[in-house]
């Protein structure tokens, strides 16, 4: 599947991760620690120093495990230092499998074709699915953090419980193997099985919800994920026109199955194959930021899929085209003088960006003294409608990812200007914002509601940032290498306000979206904002770090996370993986959240969002939609008259 590889490595991704390289820190160590080196009480900064010793209690025989302490990254830190008790750090998504299971000759179900319980797990995944899964991708080595707790005594620190595994000897008695530690990775603590959704979409959401709000109990675990299966589309995981699609070609495989019928003894007809009924199976995951960010938890569990190998080949030899380009074929004195041009150039961008993003953060601050949505929080307050604390979800299919690609390219072209899917998202969910914001003030004050007190012509939006473009380089492991910055977008314009117009005002606000975003994207902002968390978390006071961190966004309206996914489908134990979804937690200060994604060729919106700023979830959605139609509509009168 030489497509089942982030498509970032296509946005020229490669080259930032490189001049953003400084910025990961804090990465994990290996699975296998030679025991000689390992030190119980000891940060990752002290394996290296360890030498064995005679004194050292682990070195006796009848200690079965060893609890190991290794440095948090501080960005991690300033996760468990910023959240608030109604504004946690908890990345929650969930995946939807459909399809069979790889055939497992040690599964009794594999090998019969009767149709009752055998057959009803052979298209469900389970928790022992899962974590087989886990252990044959061997992900207690490629990723160890995820069997990490925070530490009781010092939240600086992880710790990990290793498994003592003991030399072995040959016959003439000389040692065949050291003594080393093997992760201890107790999967029951993250994985368990709950009972389907039984109400379309919201049961779902009521879960979902649950898991966006609740602790983690992080000196326990720092993620977990909730299974349950049952038929397809009941659950509202996988999209009606989707399982109405799976459905259909069941439907067609049973019948050619039927014609492949044989007669044999003991009963008049047995299937071939034997008949299948379409199920579904949702993997809900849930974990703390203190483990990594949300981009890397995904990238990272990518190597649960089958294409794993695959996705990892892609991206070595994507790296090593973007190597070979850099150096290309230049002589020894040629190249020097390039790479002291590019310090020289990445030296200035640092400087000269860096001054320019902090003073406009600076304008931001002092033009922006008060959040839109506060007076609507005031006024669901008085009339007793806030609910701190409470989210409203939701989520859907909005366009096939190629169209979205057209409908940029025309509108590029007419602009003269280099318009992105993310710029036409970003566009789409600002106006659904400034709808929200006159609905309100419709609400709040229904006499001459065309006349705008409160909703304003800017709003800003807090824009996240993988400093790795969303993937996981060969040899890394978890992390948190993510900034942001903050930028402004259009408010109310004409047509908000007449519910209408013409159709040049999407398309007004689009260029402006654009320009901004540009501006804002070709500058330091996230790698500075990375760094100014780092220092935060390692140094100032935890209620100074959280004053810094919701001052920080500026008063924006809304946080907007783009991710791009896999160009075809991806397979977990042979099971389709048919959807995915990610929620976005709520940063203090910021009373909406929104994932834009991308996944086999279809792109997909998610929000959650206090329920005071957005009562009606899917409403906020189909407004997002109806700004897209827009779009599509002048999109398609431009290229009739190109």
């Amino acid at each position: 599947m030489a497509s089942a590889i982030p498509s970032i490595i296509g946005r020229k991704v490669i080259p930032m991760a490189a001049a953003a390289s400084f910025a990961a820190g804090g990465g994990m160590d290996t699975f296998n620690y030679r025991y000689g080196r390992a030190n119980c009480d000891a940060s990752s900064q002290d394996f290296d120093n360890a030498k064995p010793s005679a004194n050292n209690p682990f070195m006796t025989n009848n200690l079965a495990s060893v609890v190991l302490r290794k440095r948090m990254t501080s960005i991690g830190r300033f996760s468990l230092k910023s959240e608030s008790e109604t504004n946690l750090s908890i990345p929650t998504f969930f995946l939807a499998l459909s399809g069979s299971k790889k055939p497992d000759s040690n599964d009794a179900s594999a090998n019969t074709t009767a149709v009752g319980t055998s057959q009803s797990t052979k298209n469900t995944f389970t928790v022992n699915d899962f974590e087989s899964t886990w252990m044959n991708s061997d992900m207690p080595s490629r990723h160890p953090r995820f069997h990490s707790t925070v530490s009781r005594h010092d939240d600086r620190f992880f710790e990990e419980t290793h498994h003592v595994k003991a030399a072995t000897t040959e016959n003439n008695g000389n040692d065949k193997d050291e003594t080393n530690l093997q992760i201890k990775a107790e999967l029951d603590r993250h994985a368990s099985e709950t009972m389907h959704f039984s109400v379309y979409r919201e049961d779902l959401r009521n879960r979902i919800e649950n898991m966006l709000t609740s602790p983690i109990e992080v000196a326990e675990k720092l993620w977990e994920v909730k299974i349950s299966s049952g038929a397809i589309g009941s659950s509202g995981a996988i999209s009606k026109v989707k399982s109405e699609a799976i459905t259909t070609r069941q439907q067609v495989s049973n019948e050619i199955r039927a014609l492949k019928r044989q007669p044999t003894k003991g009963r008049l007809w047995k299937d071939a194959v034997g008949d299948t009924k379409p199920m579904e199976s949702v993997l809900l995951f849930r974990s703390h930021h203190a483990l990594a960010d949300g981009a890397s938890i995904m990238a990272a569990l990518s190597d649960l899929c089958d294409e794993a190998e695959e996705i990892r080949s892609d991206i070595e030899a994507e790296l090593k085209k973007w190597k070979r380009g850099k150096q290309g074929k230049k002589g020894v004195l040629r190249r020097l003088i390039s790479r002291f041009m590019r310090l020289i150039k990445f030296m200035m961008w640092i400087t000269l960006g860096s001054a320019r993003s902090a003073l406009y953060q600076v304008w931001l601050q002092l033009t922006t003294r008060t959040n839109p949505f506060d007076a609507v929080r005031q006024d669901a307050e008085k009339k007793g409608l806030a609910m701190s604390g409470q989210r409203a979800i939701s989520w859907c299919d909005a366009c096939p990812l190629d169209e979205a690609k057209r409908m940029t390219q025309i509108l590029s072209k007419a602009s003269g200007s280099n318009i992105t899917v993310n710029d036409l998202f970003v566009s789409c969910i600002s106006a659904a914002v400034t709808r929200q914001l006159i609905e309100h003030e419709e609400f709040m004050a229904p006499v001459d509601a065309h006349s705008r007190k409160r909703v304003a012509r800017n709003i800003n939006v807090c824009i996240p940032v993988h400093l790795r473009g969303g993937v996981i380089l060969p040899n890394e492991s978890l992390g948190n290498r993510i900034g942001a910055f903050v930028t402004r977008v259009p408010g109310e314009m004409t047509h908000d306000a007449r519910g209408g117009g013409t159709p040049s005002c999407p398309s007004d606000r689009l260029m402006k979206v654009h320009r901004s975003l540009k501006r804002s994207k070709q500058s330091p902002a996230p790698i500075l904002s990375h760094y100014v968390a780092k220092f935060c978390s390692s140094y100032l006071p935890e209620q100074w770090t959280k004053n810094i961190f919701q001052r920080a966004n500026c008063n924006a309206c809304v946080a907007i996370s783009n991710n791009r996914g896999y160009k075809d489908k991806i397979h977990m134990n042979g099971m389709t993986v048919e959807s995915a979804h990610g929620f976005l937690p709520l940063p203090p200060g910021i009373p909406i959240g929104v994932v834009v994604q991308s996944y086999a060729g279809v792109m997909s919106l998610s929000v959650t969002a206090e329920k005071w700023a957005v009562p009606d979830p899917d409403k906020f959605l189909r407004w997002c939609l109806d700004e897209y139609s827009r779009l599509l509509e002048t999109a398609a009168k431009l290229e009739k008259s190109q």
